[in-house]
């Protein structure tokens, strides 16, 4: 693994905190660790059996377009000298049912699992989302939240007994193969055209619409928007949309990670996220779309075809992507745990919730 900067970063003591010799935290020292983030992320990645790849660049860009959270304040590293094993990070968002989600993840390095790194790192964020939830004029439910890949075991154990509870399933599916793909015909009225960068923030808007029914948590900020935008593997000519008119009514963003496919050895492209507005639903759009999407990564010369999805989605999304042809090969898990027993009428998190008196 790579070696850490000593710059720009500050020093943490994080309670509980194994008795690892060497074993020490600090917060995010800025673009210089995203390297060594990445590859921690890989790591944990190939142990889990997800093949979806990390780069240092997506981490960079996430990290300069956090929406609620500060990374010099919230991000944490955990390093055995000057070796990075472990990060965390937090993050908050509202659902559209009124809920209010304060998140925690991060990954730990297959080599450094099981000595208590990652309870330690829990904790700590716990405790941090804590802080910031009593700040918050919230009148709904809080909860406190995670994701976890269903084949961490020692991941699923930590936070079950921690009290969190599985919410709900996410699926990733393959269509192992791009023969015989079915290209229903477009709706009337409805045609693809090509797109301009600068019609993006159309696109990023009429996605956010198409999503705010959905389950959990979805961040449509601006500095979402950047991180969705400035996004290197973002192809202009795979995001294959939908036009009634001058508005957008659906879209699939195809994307072709070569990392990944150089990574995994295989020649797949992404064809998610799918989206339809409510004004275009059930005519059979995403079907005409998700097609044409398939064709466009065969001509790019993949092989094979992937996307995640809900495992109950409303809009009965598991279905239609098994008829095109993706099967389900893993899954991950939301994770809920309450972030207090009660509030006040305000909204405020009571001392209940472990905050300073």
């Amino acid at each position: 693994m790579r070696d850490m900067p000593s710059h720009r970063h500050r020093w943490l003591s994080v309670v509980g905190a194994p008795a690892i010799e060497a074993l020490r935290f600090r917060t995010y020292a800025g673009e210089e660790d995203a390297p060594a983030l990445a590859e921690v992320a890989q790591a944990a990645n190939a142990a889990n059996g997800d093949t979806e790849f990390i780069s240092a660049a997506s981490i960079a860009i996430d990290m300069a377009n956090r929406t609620h959270i500060d990374p010099g304040e919230d991000v944490v590293l955990a390093l055995v000298g000057d070796r990075l094993v472990a990060w965390s990070s937090i993050e908050w968002s509202d659902t559209s049912d009124g809920e209010r989600h304060y998140r925690s993840f991060g990954d730990v390095h297959p080599d450094w699992r099981r000595r208590g790194i990652g309870r330690a790192l829990l904790e700590r964020n716990e405790a941090r989302l804590r802080e910031l939830a009593v700040a918050h004029e919230h009148p709904g439910p809080r909860m406190l939240m995670t994701w976890l890949n269903d084949r961490d075991d020692g991941g699923i154990a930590l936070v079950t007994a921690h009290g969190y509870r599985r919410v709900r399933i996410y699926h990733h599916m393959v269509r192992p193969d791009l023969e015989a793909i079915e290209v229903p015909p477009m709706p009337e009225g409805l045609e693809i055209r090509p797109l301009r960068r600068e019609q993006l923030h159309q696109v990023w808007d009429a996605m956010s619409e198409a999503f705010i029914d959905h389950f959990g948590a979805d961040d449509t900020s601006e500095a979402a928007f950047r991180r969705w935008s400035q996004d290197p593997h973002l192809d202009l000519d795979l995001l294959i949309m939908a036009f009634d008119g001058d508005e957008i009514a659906a879209g699939v963003q195809g994307q072709i990670d070569q990392d990944e496919n150089e990574a995994q050895r295989y020649r797949r492209g992404w064809t998610d996220p799918i989206f339809t507005r409510r004004r275009w639903r059930r005519r059979g759009l995403a079907s005409a779309l998700i097609g044409r999407t398939l064709l466009a990564l065969r001509e790019r010369g993949m092989t094979s075809a992937q996307l995640g999805v809900d495992s109950q989605n409303a809009n009965e999304a598991l279905g239609l992507y098994r008829r095109h042809g993706f099967e389900v090969v893993r899954s991950s898990s939301e994770w809920h745990k309450p972030l207090v027993e009660g509030a006040d009428g305000g909204g405020r998190v009571g001392r209940a919730a472990g905050s300073p008196g």
